[in-house]
C-alpha cells in the first residue's frame, strides 16, 4: 500500500503519483487487500468556538437590520427618500461574517489570506461604486490588489512544491481576473492607465509561465477541470 502525505491519503491501487495533488507516492508498490484499518473511536466533542461565532453572526445581523429599520424611518420622515449610509454598514457586517467564517475554517494560511484579500477587494470597490467618487478603486485599487493576491499566489508556488498545482490554479484565476482593469480602461470607464497596464503585464507574465514550466500531467489536469 503506498501514502500520499500532502493529501494523506492511502492507495491500494498500484499507482506511482497522486491523483489529487500528482506528487509521489510513498511506500512499496503493491495492493494490498487483507491491511485492517484502525479507525480512532467516534467521540462527540463541544466546541465553544461555535457558540462565540454564532454570537458574532448574530450581532452583526442584528446590527444591519437595526441600522436598515433607522435609516429608512429616519429618511421617509424627513422626506428625503432613502439613504445610502445602511447600505455601508450592511457590507461591513457581511465583510465581517467573511472573515469570521474564513478564520474559523479548518484551512491552510494560504487560503484564509488570499480568501480575505479577495473579499476586501471586493468590498472596496462596491463602497467606492455606491459613492460619489469611485474613481480611486477602479483606477487603484482594484488592479493593484489583484497584483498583489497574484505576487503572493506566485510566492507560495516557490515556496511549497508539494501543492504546486494547487496553487497554481490560485495564480491561474488571479492572472485572468488581471484582465479586467485592462478592459474597463479601454471601456473608459477608468481614467488611470498605468495600474492596470502594470497589473495584467505581470497577469500575462504568470500566465505564459505557468504554462510553460507546467508539467504534461499538470496540463492535464487544467484542462479536465476546465471542461476543455
Amino acid at each position: 500500500m503506498r501514502y500520499c502525505k500532502t493529501c494523506g491519503i492511502h492507495y491500494r491501487t498500484p499507482i506511482n503519483n497522486c491523483l489529487f495533488c500528482n506528487n509521489r507516492l510513498e511506500g512499496e508498490n503493491r495492493s494490498d487487500e487483507d491491511m485492517e484499518f484502525f479507525y480512532p473511536p467516534m467521540k462527540r466533542q463541544h466546541k465553544p468556538e461555535k457558540t462565540v461565532q454564532k454570537i458574532l453572526y448574530f450581532i452583526l445581523l442584528v446590527s444591519s437590520l437595526c441600522c436598515l429599520i433607522i435609516d429608512f424611518i429616519y429618511m421617509n420622515s424627513s422626506g428625503k427618500g432613502f439613504g445610502l449610509w445602511s447600505i455601508y454598514v450592511v457590507f461591513s457586517c457581511i465583510l465581517g461574517v467573511i472573515v469570521i467564517h474564513t478564520f474559523t475554517t479548518p484551512s491552510k494560511l494560504f487560503h484564509k489570506v488570499y480568501q480575505i484579500g479577495l473579499s476586501t477587494l471586493v468590498f472596496l470597490i462596491a463602497i467606492a461604486l455606491l459613492g460619489n467618487s469611485y474613481h480611486w478603486a477602479l483606477d487603484y485599487v482594484l488592479p493593484f490588489g489583484l497584483l498583489a493576491l497574484n505576487i503572493l499566489s506566485t510566492c507560495c508556488i516557490f515556496g511549497n512544491k508539494e501543492r504546486l498545482f494547487e496553487y497554481s490554479m490560485y495564480v491561474f484565476g488571479t492572472s485572468i481576473l488581471a484582465f479586467i482593469p485592462l478592459l474597463l480602461y479601454f471601456l473608459s470607464i477608468i481614467s488611470v492607465g498605468w495600474p492596470a497596464l502594470s497589473c495584467c503585464l505581470y497577469g500575462l507574465l504568470t500566465l505564459s509561465g505557468l504554462f510553460f514550466f507546467s508539467t504534461k500531467e499538470a496540463k492535464e489536469e487544467l484542462k479536465r477541470r476546465l471542461h476543455w
